[in-house]
Parts: structure tokens; sequence; C-alpha cells
């Protein structure tokens, strides 16, 4: 009976014609829109209605919540889902999303020293997700990070990869996946990438590694590596496909997508001049 009516509110949130003005936002602050193919867009534009109108939107540090904020975050929000099977049901665990006009400053207690000694201070943070709670957001960090401006992080992608972490109820890198086999090979090449990208900051901290495509900050444990691997593999797929071709392979796998193909598919297509900022290296 639930789902009955649950099917019957989402058709009727698709019903009605996708505003004019929220496709603006869409195209405007989410540039993997232009990629996508007719189908994908459509899907897309479906999925975030029924996301934003799902979920309780809170501003805090006094920002005032508009369409174009809650709009944006859930058209990036589903472009995680897109390729998923029954993607609607997927964030569950999200019932709140709190959205700061920038970077915030939060108050943490944490170890001071291996003997147990606590000490309290503040850190300045982007985003968090938190585990059976809120997902928490900077607007100003979401909205560079859409449009393409960010130099390969998307906050917004970050965050909700580790709600997606999420669904069985432990952050440890690894998401619900299809198959015993699928486990197996999870586990092997992103233990293996993990190494890897950790092997590789001692190098690139003395100047003498390139591009890591990666960020450094996928080396704190294994669940922040599954989440800046999201944000290369959506924003950075041509270049993690080049450089860390095991690991885009599963996560292709797992996410049911190619963003490098749609990329490259996409240029061939347009004319220079018609090309985003975006490209999608």
């Amino acid at each position: 009976m639930f789902d009955f009516f649950k099917k019957r509110r989402r058709e009727g949130v698709t019903r009605e014609p996708f505003p004019d003005a929220w496709l603006g936002y869409v195209r405007g602050n989410v540039s993997h829109f232009a990629v996508l193919s007719e189908a994908e867009r459509a899907q897309l534009l479906d999925d975030l209605r029924i996301f934003r109108a799902e979920k309780s939107w809170e501003g805090a540090g006094g920002l005032t919540l508009t369409d174009e904020i809650t709009v944006t975050i859930s058209t990036l929000a589903c472009l995680l889902t897109l390729g998923l099977p029954e993607r609607d049901d997927y964030f569950r665990g999200v019932s709140t999303i709190i959205v700061y006009p920038a970077g915030y400053r939060v108050t943490e207690t944490r170890l001071a020293n291996p003997v147990g000694v606590l000490e309290t201070g503040h850190s300045w943070r982007l985003g968090e997700a938190w585990r059976g709670g809120p997902v928490i957001l900077s607007w100003a960090d979401a909205r560079a990070g859409g449009r393409g401006t960010a130099e390969g992080s998307n906050v917004v992608l970050h965050e909700f990869a580790h709600k997606l972490d999420m669904e069985d109820g432990n952050a440890e890198g690894t998401p619900v996946l299809y198959s015993d086999a699928q486990y197996d090979e999870w586990h092997r090449v992103m233990s293996r990438a993990y190494d890897r990208l950790r092997g590789r900051l001692w190098w690139k901290y003395r100047g003498m590694d390139g591009d890591l495509v990666l960020d450094p900050y996928g080396a704190t444990d294994a669940a922040e590596f599954f989440a800046v691997a999201t944000e290369a593999f959506f924003e950075r797929p041509r270049a993690l496909r080049r450089r860390w071709r095991d690991l885009y392979a599963v996560l292709k796998d797992y996410y049911r997508q190619d963003p490098a193909a749609r990329v490259i598919g996409y240029l061939r297509r347009m004319h220079h001049s018609e090309r985003p900022h975006w490209f999608g290296e």
C-alpha cells in the first residue's frame, strides 16, 4: 500500500511540465548535463524533481534557500544514481539537506596525543555526510563544483558518494554491489589503488610526481578514497581512465555510467567554439 501511494505521489511530481527557470539552473550550474544523451537528460530531470520534493531542506548561516540551490544540488545528487537499478530508492537515509552560504566552522573534540588526552578546537568544512543524519553542504562550493570551476572537486558528489557508501549501515568505502564476484573485484582493485595513492603521495610531496588525478585527501581512509574516486570519475573521467584504468573500470561497473565515453562523444559532435568551459578531462 505504501509503495502504491509513493508511486502515485511521484507520478504527480513528474507529470507537470518542467519549469523553464529550473532548466536554466540545470544548464547553467550542472556542466555534466551538456554531455548526457536526450534520454539521460529526461530521466535526470524527473529524478531531481522527486529527490527535491522528498527531502527536507534547511538554510544555515544566514542562507535563504532558493529554487536554484535546491534544484542544482538535487541534480548533482541524482547524477550519481542515473545508471543505478531502482534509482529512486537510493538516498533513503538522507531526510534533510542543510546548506550554508560557503565553508562553515565547526567545533570538534579530538585526541591531542596517543595517551588519550582530548582537546576542543575548530575546523572549516565544505560539507559533511552524517551516518543516519543529514548532508551538509557549502552552496558556494556546490555551485563551483557543478559548474566545473573547482579544479576537479565536487562537494555534492563527494558527500552523496558517502551516503551511497552508507547504504548498508557502514562507511567503509564499499557501497552495496550486485554480486559476490563484484565484491571480490571491488576489494582487489580499490585496495590496490588506495595503496598506490598513498605510495605516490610520498613522491608528490617531494616534487617528483605529476598529476595524481585523485585528491590526496583520498589517502585518509577507504571511505574517503571512494568519495574522492567518485569525484574524479565524474569530474575528470578521461584522466582517471588513462592513469587509473582498473579503478575507472570498477566505478563504471558500479555506477553503470561511462563519463569518459560521454565526454569524448560530445566533443566529437561539437565545434570547438561551442564547447563549454568544462571538458571532463
